[in-house]
């Protein structure tokens, strides 16, 4: 879409000198002795484009462009009469209309056209050589380049602007998804730790109250300090989900760096929620096959939080049923597969109504947003609900492995 070009108020005092300076050299040249309508037609195209830069400032465009041609067709007309000065504003009406955007260049062009066929028609009366003719009209067609020539810059102009706007609704755009997925993770570490938290409150309350029951004091007092344990970790992971959500710059890692997690360190994580999940009655049959090597922050904390999630939906779904966990390390990726039964008559428990759905839907959101990309299936085998998870080791590949072994 073009924009109309404004006279700057330079551009008008300019014009207004120019204009008094061919008017100088009307009188100067003794022309004002000459027929009365080669001295009105002279006038009329100096005045006319002397008006055209100031209602051309003024946004007028239609009066512009009947001032334009007004200058074009007088100034023609007079041309060869005045010795070729009234050519002048002549050449600078017909440079103005092929220059404009907004208008088509075909009308500049038709403008050019029939000015120089009124220098013509002008020179006829008062019998100018051709070579003058030929002067005045070469005067013409040089406004009609230097018309396009100021056309092709601004369409550069144009250009250049449209360019700058699209980049910059680019980077809004690219902005807000940032943002949004910032949100997004925020938002799945928030549900993480209320799923882990709260549902492992939940079942150390009913264990506290169901020893409390059968009075068995001192095992009701263990599973209280558990409790409040479980509930200091879960705050403290929601302040920095809180944190992360209030200053994002703050919690991400610098741009380039791709920070590794050790195999001690991812071993250590799959041992606390094993622990944790042990001591809220559950029971896992873990192993892990394969060459370990160090991991990515991303998948490390993807893997951490998927069999965080598979955990708290096994105590849901399968409270007190053997859970098995699997990690196979492949040469360019790692696999966690977690499995447990599926009781039909868990659903009615309140732990297990407390579910939304979030939790598998924002793993995969996880895993689809890992830098090397990564996958979560979910399937169920017989009775057992299989949940596969899979994330390349991307940033790591020299890392040196570690043979592991055990279950």
């Amino acid at each position: 879409m073009t924009r109309p070009t404004s006279q700057s108020f330079l551009a008008i005092a300019l014009t207004v000198f120019g204009g008094l300076a061919i008017g100088y050299g009307l009188i100067t040249d003794g022309l004002v002795d000459r027929e009365a309508w080669v001295i009105t037609l002279a006038v009329v195209s100096i005045v006319a484009w002397v008006l055209r830069a100031v209602v051309g400032r003024l946004g007028m465009r239609r009066s512009e462009l009947l001032l334009c041609v007004v200058a074009a067709f007088a100034g023609g007309l007079a041309a060869a009469p005045t010795n070729g000065i009234a050519v002048v504003p002549a050449t600078l009406g017909v440079m103005a209309i092929v220059g404009q955007l907004e208008r088509p260049l075909f009308l500049g062009l038709a403008t050019a056209l029939v000015t120089i066929g009124l220098v013509t028609i002008g020179a006829l009366p008062v019998g100018t050589p051709v070579l003058s003719v030929v002067a005045m009209i070469g005067g013409v067609v040089l406004g009609v380049f230097g018309g396009i020539s100021r056309r092709q810059f601004r369409q550069a102009e144009e250009q250049t602007h449209d360019l700058r706007e699209q980049q910059l609704v680019v980077r809004e755009e690219r902005a807000r998804i940032e943002l949004l997925g910032q949100r997004q993770e925020v938002a799945r570490d928030i549900h993480d730790v209320l799923a882990h938290s709260l549902g492992g409150l939940v079942i150390q309350l009913d264990a506290v109250e169901a020893l409390l029951e059968a009075g068995d004091v001192t095992e009701a007092q263990r599973r209280v300090t558990d409790a409040r344990r479980l509930a200091a970790d879960g705050l403290h992971e929601a302040r920095r989900a809180v944190g992360a959500l209030r200053d994002p710059a703050a919690t991400a890692a610098p741009e380039g760096t791709a920070p590794l997690v050790s195999e001690a360190a991812f071993a250590e994580v799959l041992d606390d929620l094993l622990a944790a999940h042990r001591s809220l009655g559950g029971v896992v049959e873990f192993s892990a096959s394969g060459v370990q090597r160090p991991l990515g922050s991303a998948q490390a904390a993807a893997l951490q939080r998927a069999f965080q999630e598979a955990l708290s939906n096994a105590r849901k779904h399968a409270p007190g049923s053997p859970v098995r966990v699997g990690v196979l390390w492949d040469d360019d990726r790692v696999t966690l597969t977690v499995s447990n039964p599926v009781h039909p008559e868990s659903r009615q428990t309140a732990l297990a109504a407390t579910g939304g759905g979030h939790g598998l839907a924002g793993m995969r959101e996880r895993f689809l947003s890992l830098p090397s990309g990564g996958s979560v299936e979910t399937t169920l085998d017989g009775v057992r609900f299989v949940l596969t998870a899979t994330a390349p080791y991307g940033n790591a590949p020299g890392a040196s492995p570690t043979e592991t072994e055990h279950s």
